[in-house]
């Protein structure tokens, strides 16, 4: 009977600890957001890392949509929140204040501050701009903005410029980086001792490109920029994902990326020891039209097929990685891709790509493609 009672005694105890347990669990959780704090987190089964992705923000002094959907992305109980942030290009949109560059005039440390701001949290934040079509404004130059490769937590990043993906060689955007001026044809009405009257002088001037990215050290052509990734790639010694953003898409649709085949090639090489994601934007003004009913979620994956522009045609080709836009800030669309180690091995097993909107709108699918939203991919090992 003594034993009984010293049974149910330490049951009792044991019961009683427990709650004491949880009950300090709930509220050190009530406390942790009692203070302000707004990533709700789940933790992970396994080690994971996430990567925001979006492009063409657009901002013309009335405000977007970037900074709504980092804190939509921040907040969620889902997801891993990201340390890296990459955007693809066009930051500001066509504004007043055009200066002397045709472009709005912003200044890009000012919009990296703003990023971090929105996340509102102390920790650190890698914040990678790629350099885009509206983007020459730029108060710092190309200084700030993000090319090449980078070094994340488990995988690596690589920025393609405009004009990497815009020219296919060196010497074609050399050409046209050089002012041409029509020849002049006038027409002479009268010739009076020191004066000729002259009815009209047609000067123009064509193919010309001054972007800032002419100075970017990975290239000024996909000629250039797809040999320096090749290189790069070849330097590495492990498996791990690559994620790249170009502001120029790959695919057959506005006819101004005429490096793309270029890029598709060298991509594919790298997507046989890889798993390679890559992100464009700049298309949005045709789904704004109509004219591309699902290109705001556009994803394809690899064994699917897909045109892909050449300098001067279109080439019809099989994916062996993944490809589809950012998610366009200016239509209310984000992405965040997370990186996860299942086996806890110290290497990423699986990546998933999931699509947000800011504006209510059904993701639940990847476009007319029926894919679900979110998508998971294994990785190559």
């Amino acid at each position: 009977m003594e034993g009984l009672f010293v049974k149910k005694f330490f049951l009792i105890n044991v019961a009683l600890f427990l709650s004491f347990v949880i009950c300090c669990i709930a509220c050190s959780d009530d406390e942790f957001y009692s203070r302000g704090n707004t990533h709700r987190v789940t933790s992970p089964t396994s080690k994971s890392t996430s990567l925001f992705v979006a492009t063409d923000r657009h901002e013309t002094g009335s405000g977007n949509n970037l900074t709504a959907m980092l804190q939509t992305i921040a907040q969620n109980f889902n997801t891993t929140v990201p340390t890296t942030i990459l955007l693809g290009g066009d930051y500001v949109g066509s504004g007043p204040d055009k200066g002397d560059t045709g472009q709005p005039v912003f200044n890009v440390t000012d919009v990296k501050a703003d990023i971090i701001k929105a996340l509102g949290c102390d920790a650190k934040y890698d914040v990678l701009l790629t350099y885009g079509s509206h983007d020459k404004g730029a108060s710092e130059g190309y200084s700030e903005f993000y090319s090449g490769p980078r070094a994340c937590d488990g995988y690596y990043t690589y920025g393609i410029s405009y004009a990497q993906m815009r020219y296919a060689t060196d010497s074609v955007t050399r050409a046209n980086d050089t002012t041409y001026v029509r020849e002049v044809y006038a027409t002479i009405d009268t010739i009076t001792h020191d004066t000729i009257s002259v009815d009209t002088i047609n000067r123009m001037e064509v193919g010309v490109y001054d972007g800032l990215d002419l100075s970017d050290p990975f290239g000024i052509s996909a000629e250039s920029g797809a040999h320096r990734f090749r290189a790069w790639v070849n330097t590495l010694s492990d498996h791990a994902p690559i994620v790249i953003m170009s502001h120029l898409p790959l695919h057959a649709n506005r006819k101004d990326n005429a490096g793309a085949l270029i890029w598709f090639d060298v991509i594919s090489e790298a997507a046989k020891s890889h798993s390679v994601i890559v992100f464009f934007g700049h298309n949005h003004t045709l789904e704004e039209k109509g004219n591309v009913t699902d290109a705001y979620n556009y994803m394809l994956t690899p064994g699917e097929r897909i045109q892909i522009q050449s300098a001067d045609s279109v080439c019809d080709k099989v994916l062996n990685f993944t490809y589809g836009n950012a998610g366009y800030v200016k239509l209310g669309f984000s992405s965040l891709v997370t990186f996860s180690d299942v086996d806890n091995d110290g290497s990423i097993d699986r990546l998933t790509i999931c699509r947000y909107s800011v504006n209510g709108d059904n993701v639940d699918k990847f476009g007319l493609t029926g894919k679900k939203n979110p998508i998971t991919l294994p990785c190559v090992r």
